[in-house]
């Protein structure tokens, strides 16, 4: 049995064993109201508190799920979603840089499951950063950084999705094919993170491996990148509709690569079309295509690209469009 499978087997939520205990039980009064005496009083019951064990149905259930990258992540804008669409988002886009991290506190904050991109790099530089490439990350320089990530999501106790070192297959990242990275370094990095993780106790995360679509990427496979079932609970894939009449010919390519790889569920981590003539069209289309194949999960929108042009509210006939197909979508609202 695989690692992932037994990694799914168990507590689902986190429960605290142990309720308050009473002046009595603590040996402070006697049952007749006098004070107990030291021979007398029992031990006082610690509380305990199990680890929470993620299980992927605990966050992907049996029917899509609709989800958000906001530039606000507040209740407020996450209404004015649900208002617009007819539909509340349930997944929430949340990006970390391994070297400022995050907090309990953040995540705690964001109104939804968040799916957590962690990115080993220096926020807002290109794709040339020696002191990120892979390597790095393998001989554990940044494992102190790692650990206090890892810690804010034990913190967390809840279910949560990370994502780490998005699009790998692409060259525009530190961690992709540029950069001095090597072949075989992708994957040695990815399992060196997720152990350390584990390591941490936080059993409460399930890990997106999450490759960008083939079209426009450096590798036209991603096999290669691949760290094997034991290290993998969902399938992402970042994919824009570009100059595309509608997301069967945006994915399918990258859809049978992924077939073939594993029967893990897939969640499309990062969705957006480009303005222009098909951007209705794909809109309309999404929904539909979306029921039509069950493997995936769910989607993220991206509602901040390129100033939210990119997004499915643009205009008022794009927006009709993305929530007439939602409606037909089954997704879970």
């Amino acid at each position: 049995m695989k690692a992932t499978v037994l990694r799914r087997v168990g507590v689902a939520v986190a429960t605290t064993v142990a309720a308050g205990v009473s002046l009595t039980a603590c040996g402070l009064w006697g049952s007749s109201g006098d004070v107990a005496s030291g021979a007398d009083a029992p031990e006082p019951t610690a509380t305990v508190e199990k680890p929470v064990v993620a299980k992927v149905s605990d966050i992907l259930g049996d029917h899509p799920l609709f989800g958000v990258m906001l530039k606000d992540r507040t209740e407020q804008a996450v209404d004015d979603i649900e208002q617009a669409v007819d539909c509340r988002p349930t997944l929430l886009k949340v990006f970390s840089s391994v070297e400022n991290g995050i907090s309990t506190k953040t995540l705690d904050e964001v109104p939804g499951v968040p799916l957590l991109s962690i990115e080993p790099w220096s926020s807002g530089g290109d794709e040339n950063q020696p002191d990120w490439k892979l390597a790095h990350t393998i001989d554990g320089t940044w494992d102190e950084q790692y650990a206090d990530i890892a810690k804010a999501v034990v913190g967390y106790r809840k279910p949560i999705l990370l994502r780490w070192a998005h699009e790998m297959n692409g060259h525009w990242y530190p961690w992709g094919t540029e950069n001095g990275n090597k072949k075989g370094e992708y994957v040695k990095a990815y399992q060196h993170v997720v152990k350390l993780f584990r390591d941490m106790g936080a059993t409460n995360a399930l890990w997106v491996w999450s490759p960008n679509i083939i079209r426009g990427a450096s590798s036209k496979t991603i096999k290669e990148f691949w760290p094997g079932e034991d290290y993998v609970d969902v399938v992402g894939l970042t994919g824009y509709g570009v100059k595309e009449s509608s997301p069967t010919k945006t994915y399918r390519d990258t859809l049978k690569l992924v077939y073939d790889l594993t029967d893990d569920p897939i969640l499309l981590t990062e969705v957006g079309v480009q303005p222009g003539p098909d951007k209705r069209g794909w809109l309309k289309a999404f929904g539909p295509w979306l029921k039509d194949n069950s493997r995936i999960a769910g989607f993220i929108w991206n509602q901040v690209n390129r100033d939210g042009q990119w997004s499915f509210d643009d205009t008022k006939t794009n927006l009709a469009a993305f929530r007439s197909g939602l409606a037909q979508s089954g997704v879970t609202c």
